[in-house]
C-alpha cells in the first residue's frame, strides 16, 4: 500500500501545471471516445490495454453511479520510462527541466487539463495501473465540475480521488473495497503521528502534512475520510459538493448543502471516530 500511495503523492501538480480555466462543453462527447492513448515506442500492448480497461472502467463507473459523463477528450500519454516521462513532461507542459523535475519528484503521472502523462515502469501490476488511472480521471472530473475551485479542499479532493481509484481496483476484482478501507483504517490507527483531517485543508497543510507525517499516512487519511462520507451519503452528494463550487458556492455553504452539516462537524466527527475505533 505505501508503493501505491507514493505513486500519488504531490497528484495536486495537476493543478499546478495547467492554469487556463476550464471551459464547459454543451454537449458531452461520446463516452467510445472521450479517452484518447498515446502509446510511446517500448510501452507493451498488453499495458495499454491495462490502461484503456482502468480507462473505461472509470469512466463507466461515474456514469452509471451519477450520470456524470466527460465533457471534452483526455489524452493519456503513456510513457516507458522516467527518462521519456521528464521528456513528455518538458514538452508537453512548456515547462523547464528543472521546474518538471520539481514537480515530478514521487510521481508517476503528472496531468493537466484534459491531458495526463503516465511513467509505465512506476507502476508495474494491473492494480496500480487500475487505482492511477481511475485516481487521476477523477480530477478530470472534478475540474470539469468546479474548475481551479475544486482544489479549494485538498482533503475532498484528494480523498474522492483516492475513493474512486478503490472502487474502480474492486469493481475490476483485484482488491475489495473493504480491504482498502480496512488498510486505510488500520494504518491509521496504528500511526501515533499522523494530521488532523483539518490540517488538510489548504495545498500548503497538504504539503506540510507530507513533510511532515508522510504521503501514504496524508493519502489514507483523505481516502478514508472521504469513503466515510460516501458510505454514508452516496458518491452523488461528493459530486453536488464540487458542483456547489462550481457554482461559485464557498466551501463551507457546498459542503452544508451537500451533507446538511459543516465541514467542521465532520472533521472532529471523522477523528473521533478513527480514536474510538483504535
Amino acid at each position: 500500500m505505501n508503493r501505491r500511495l507514493r505513486l500519488l503523492t504531490f497528484c495536486i501538480c495537476c493543478y499546478l501545471l495547467v492554469t487556463t480555466t476550464l471551459t464547459a462543453c454543451a454537449f458531452p462527447v461520446d463516452q467510445h471516445e472521450a479517452i484518447t492513448i498515446e502509446q510511446l515506442a517500448e510501452v507493451t500492448d498488453d499495458s495499454a490495454n491495462e490502461v484503456r480497461q482502468a480507462a473505461n472502467a472509470t469512466t463507466l463507473l461515474l456514469a452509471n453511479k451519477t450520470g456524470l459523463t466527460l465533457e471534452k477528450p483526455v489524452n493519456l500519454v503513456l510513457t516507458p520510462d522516467r527518462k521519456s516521462y521528464i521528456t513528455e513532461a518538458i514538452t508537453r507542459f512548456h515547462m523547464s527541466e528543472f521546474e518538471v523535475e520539481k514537480v515530478a519528484r514521487g510521481t508517476d503521472a503528472l496531468a493537466g487539463t484534459n491531458l495526463i502523462i503516465v511513467d509505465m515502469s512506476g507502476v508495474p501490476t494491473v492494480r496500480q495501473k487500475t487505482f492511477l488511472i481511475a485516481h487521476e480521471l477523477t480530477h478530470q472530473y472534478q475540474r470539469q465540475i468546479a474548475g481551479n475551485k475544486a482544489q479549494q479542499v485538498m482533503w475532498l479532493l484528494e480523498g474522492m480521488a483516492e475513493t474512486v481509484g478503490a472502487e474502480v481496483v474492486a469493481q475490476q476484482g483485484y482488491f475489495r473495497l473493504d480491504q482498502y478501507q480496512n488498510n486505510w483504517q488500520t494504518g491509521l490507527q496504528k500511526t501515533v503521528a499522523k494530521p488532523l483531517l483539518s490540517e488538510l485543508e489548504t495545498r500548503d497543510g497538504w504539503s506540510q502534512s507530507i513533510s511532515k507525517y508522510s504521503s501514504p499516512i496524508t493519502y489514507k487519511t483523505a481516502g478514508l475520510a472521504v469513503l466515510a462520507l460516501t458510505e454514508e451519503f452516496g458518491q452523488q452528494k461528493v459530486l453536488d459538493y464540487f458542483k456547489g463550487l462550481g457554482r461559485g458556492e464557498n466551501p463551507e455553504t457546498a459542503f452544508q448543502n451537500a451533507f446538511g452539516m459543516s465541514i467542521t462537524d465532520y472533521e472532529s466527527r471523522f477523528m473521533d471516530r478513527l480514536r474510538k475505533a483504535s
